[in-house]
């Protein structure tokens, strides 16, 4: 039986060849297509709309920044491709007054306030889902998976903010915070000194600490790290 290699290892394979990029680019434009049709709400022609030149850029974004740790290169490819869509469609406001007093644009180009509205909201959706995925990926090379870490997260709100705090500490810390990043061990008896957090309570929370300092390191806006300067 001949073996099928999966779209996520072609693309990985075929990336950087100009040649097989292209071929795997243009067998997957009925795809893309579809994706940038659904986002404009209405049929695109290649040629001739522009979602579908900024569809296609995304695509290749995609493939040049895809990993499978990512999950499945085409949902991974969607989410891109959505998202530098609704880049397009805001610059387009910007660019341009458009009266909100009417149901629909003049023209019929475009949208409306509720449409606006909507664009919002599956930006903010599609940034969390994206994020999420970047932030998976990151606690993997750890050895933690967010089931794990959901299940260890603290039920009780002051312990979850003292935790917090902890990792907060440790990002300001640059010699503790170095210490982690090349031991990948919290350094329980630095971090006890300058905390007075017993190391038994440090030790139980482990996993929790290290997620939220990833977290604040990379800047994460759906985890709730404490707010405040992250820097």
């Amino acid at each position: 039986m001949l073996h099928r290699q999966s779209l996520d290892s072609r693309v990985i394979e075929e990336r950087n060849d100009k040649q097989k990029a292209s071929r795997l680019i243009f067998e997957f434009k009925p795809f893309i297509a579809s994706v940038a049709q659904k986002k404009a709400g209405r049929f695109l022609e290649y040629g001739v709309d522009e979602e579908l030149s900024i569809a296609l850029s995304a695509f290749k974004e995609a493939m040049d920044s895809y990993d499978k740790k990512k999950g499945k290169f085409l949902s991974f490819a969607k989410l891109v491709i959505n998202m530098r869509l609704i880049d397009y469609y805001r610059k387009k406001m910007r660019e341009k007054t458009y009266s909100f007093s009417n149901s629909s644009i003049s023209n019929g180009q475009f949208m409306n306030a509720g449409s606006l509205e909507q664009y919002e909201v599956d930006d903010e959706k599609e940034k969390r889902i994206l994020e999420i995925i970047e932030y998976r990926a990151e606690l993997e090379k750890w050895g933690i998976d967010l089931e794990e870490l959901a299940a260890v997260s603290p039920k009780d709100d002051s312990l979850r903010k003292e935790y917090i705090e902890i990792a907060r500490i440790i990002v300001k810390n640059n010699h503790i915070l170095q210490t982690l990043m090349k031991t990948r061990k919290l350094p329980l008896k630095e971090i006890e000194d300058i905390t007075w957090v017993h190391r038994k309570k440090l030790e139980r929370g482990r996993i929790y600490i290290i997620a939220m300092v990833l977290a604040i390191i990379n800047d994460l806006s759906y985890v709730d790290t404490g707010g405040g300067d992250k820097k």
